[in-house]
């Protein structure tokens, strides 16, 4: 039933356990040591020395350092639409503009309730960009449970689109159709806003099933989000498929000049 290292193991516990006891007789059971000085020092200090030193960065900084790396690269697609990262970064940009120049700043509830689309992504990078805090609103969701969101988390504004405006029920947020925001998108989009967000200032609020109650709001700082971000680069090694990307990029650079 045991691995033999695993009986050995036992064995060697048993044995620090006699020895403790033939010691010092008096000592009550419950203060005896079943582990050597070595493996104390194992289990408590060695196993347990998991600190890591992450960069204090934004989550959508972190993106902005893959748009200087691979600027045009698919970044995302949806059916027949396409963006690089660059247009994508670019779009973003200015909405963030736009929004600011509503009055979002750091920590000002920003929810999107759009369907599935190239304006979603937008959408959320522009929100954090912006300074805002994005609030996501599935369309799908109940009418109810919308308009609990909608009036819990105080929204300054809420981007949605144009076909989904009369569905929502009335808040106080102002309203914005990414769908239909035209030229007053059209400055702005090379360089990011100044938003003055810190990593301790929260990037997203995601509200509960309530299932148990009343959906509860769950707020994540930048801080937490980037390092999840950071963690699983290097766990899923995306790294390597920037690499793929850049060796792709010169092999059809290459195929095209030999045509």
């Amino acid at each position: 039933m045991f691995a033999e290292s695993t009986i050995n193991r036992l064995v060697g516990h048993f044995e620090t356990l006699l020895e403790a006891i033939v010691a010092n007789p008096q000592q009550p059971v419950a203060l005896l040591s079943l582990l050597t000085p070595q493996q104390r020092q194992q289990l408590l200090v060695e196993w347990n020395h998991t600190q890591v030193n992450y960069p204090h960065q934004l989550i959508h900084q972190l993106f902005e350092e893959q748009v200087q790396r691979t600027p045009d690269a698919i970044a995302v697609v949806f059916r027949e639409q396409k963006l690089n990262y660059q247009e994508l970064n670019e779009q973003a940009n200015q909405l963030a503009y736009y929004l600011q120049s509503l009055g979002v700043t750091a920590e000002v509830m920003v929810g999107l309730c759009v369907e599935r689309s190239l304006e979603m992504v937008v959408g959320l990078l522009g929100i954090l960009k912006s300074g805002g805090v994005y609030v996501p609103l599935d369309p799908a969701y109940p009418q109810e449970r919308i308009a609990y969101i909608l009036s819990d988390s105080r929204l300054s504004v809420l981007l949605t689109q144009q076909k989904l405006v009369a569905s929502l029920p009335k808040h106080q947020g102002r309203v914005v159709c990414l769908d239909t925001l035209g030229e007053e998108m059209s400055a702005g989009g090379e360089l990011p806003p100044m938003s003055g967000v810190t990593p301790e200032n929260l990037a997203y609020v995601i509200y509960t099933s309530g299932s148990t109650g009343k959906p509860k709001g769950v707020a994540i700082a930048h801080q937490g989000l980037s390092n999840l971000a950071k963690a699983q680069i290097k766990l899923f090694g995306v790294q390597m498929a920037v690499q793929d990307y850049r060796s792709q990029r010169n092999i059809t650079s290459i195929q095209t000049l030999e045509r």
